[in-house]
């Protein structure tokens, strides 16, 4: 059984610097799209063709934000996108 003191500071540890759950709701959210993207793997749509990457919608905006509208436009962005993130790429672009 945790005690009170050691509950509090790892409260106090964790207020100061957020960042594990800023993480651990990253992982969550990646977990999240890697499962959907893996559902969709192979698969094919009539009105939008094929899934080429499954993002999430915070870490979408953050690289809109960075890169630019036109960045998910761009066939080689998507490549690079895919290479490095291959879990949430259920197709070849």
């Amino acid at each position: 059984m945790i005690s009170n003191e050691a509950m509090n500071n790892a409260l106090i540890k964790e207020l100061c610097s957020g960042r594990q759950l800023m993480e651990t709701k990253q992982y969550v959210r990646e977990l999240s799209c890697a499962k959907e993207a893996e559902s969709l793997r192979g698969t094919t749509t009539a009105a939008l063709g094929k899934v080429v990457a499954v993002i999430p919608s915070h870490e979408y905006f953050l690289i809109r934000n960075k890169y630019g509208e036109d960045a998910w436009h761009d066939r080689g962005f998507i490549k690079n996108f895919q290479k490095f993130h291959p879990e949430l790429s259920p197709n070849k672009a």
